[in-house]
């Protein structure tokens, strides 16, 4: 699988995904998806889209992970505490002396 970073554009998935598809990344999605030139460029037109059994391959191919808002929220809040906070698992409060 080719690596390759992409500028994030404003956080728009569309966009994320268009600068994927116009990028050397577009080999590693036709190898996921089985996709052609063709397909890729339907899509892009919206002339076609993605099958519920597609979307997995396609966003993992260009490297888009979904995750639920209650999972970011926990990494978050573990992030800020601390997510291996040795004194709060020792019953010593937060770690850097914070009550």
């Amino acid at each position: 699988m080719t690596t390759t970073t992409i500028k994030k554009v404003d956080g728009r998935v569309e966009q994320l995904l268009r600068a994927a598809l116009n990028s050397n990344q577009r080999h590693d999605v036709k190898a996921a998806t089985g996709w052609d030139d063709s397909n890729i460029s339907r899509f892009l037109s919206g002339q076609q889209g993605v099958t519920i059994e597609r979307i997995d391959e396609l966003f993992n191919s260009v490297g888009i992970s979904l995750v639920s808002r209650k999972y970011l929220d926990a990494m978050a809040t573990m992030c800020q505490v601390g997510a291996n906070c040795e004194c709060a698992r020792n019953g010593q409060g937060e770690c850097g002396g914070r009550a």
